[in-house]
């Protein structure tokens, strides 16, 4: 006869080493609370006078409402472009209005070490991605969804990739991401078979870019561009 051992519940738990978190909230307790996401900068910074203590508080001109701000600010995005991957995540930043061709600011590649751990190589997409949200600020965000073959065994790493780049945009920029197959950024520069050199002439010649350092990262530029211009369906 077999014996199967059972763990039984720790009634009481060592927590003492744990780090408290501590809010930074004067008034408690804090409830969630769903706002329109245009609205969710000027909100917050509003409550937060209030906790402070602000009998008359008054919005800065950098939180001010969409209606309070200039017409053509308003209409001002700024797109990244995620071209994912576990190795060379291609990334760029375009920034244009509404019916105007938009200018490139900055793109390039987040690499990680074949091999290193697949835990470490997803921290550090998460770190370097995390920190080029904060620095650029996107208004939206336009990735790739790349078709993932259920026969290799690279399908797992590339969908946990994926994961953590959607948890990063929505964690930062609380926004879905704009989702676009190869087939149809591609179609949108003239060619859906068109290869990597290809796509690097033509995003060359459509922003007018002197030099390109990265083919990966002329892919997120036409990624960026494809969203821009209205393509791919909002994942929600």
């Amino acid at each position: 006869m077999q014996c199967t051992k059972h763990s039984m519940p720790n009634f009481s738990p060592r927590t003492d080493h744990l780090p408290k978190l501590i809010s930074k909230w004067l008034h408690q307790p804090t409830k969630a609370l769903r706002v329109p996401e245009v609205f969710i900068e000027q909100v917050e910074a509003y409550a937060r006078l209030l906790d402070q203590g602000a009998s008359d508080p008054s919005i800065s001109t950098e939180n001010k409402l969409p209606s309070q701000q200039s017409h053509s600010s308003q209409r001002e995005k700024i797109w990244l472009g995620i071209r994912p991957s576990l190795r060379q995540l291609g990334w760029s930043i375009l920034k244009g209005r509404e019916n105007e061709h938009p200018m490139v600011v900055d793109y390039g590649l987040i690499e990680t070490e074949a091999k290193s751990p697949l835990p470490q190589r997803l921290v550090e997409i998460e770190s370097d991605l995390t920190e080029l949200v904060r620095q650029f600020q996107p208004h939206h965000v336009a990735l790739e969804k790349p078709f993932i073959n259920a026969n290799f065994a690279s399908g797992s790493s590339s969908l946990q990739a994926l994961g953590v780049i959607n948890l990063v945009v929505y964690r930062q920029c609380r926004v879905f991401p704009v989702l676009l197959y190869r087939a149809t950024w591609k179609s949108h520069l003239g060619s859906p078979k068109a290869d990597q050199r290809e796509v690097a002439e033509t995003v060359q010649l459509l922003f007018d870019l002197k030099r390109l350092t990265s083919q990966v990262g002329s892919e997120a530029i036409a990624i960026a561009y494809a969203g821009f211009c209205g393509l791919g369906i909002s994942e929600k």
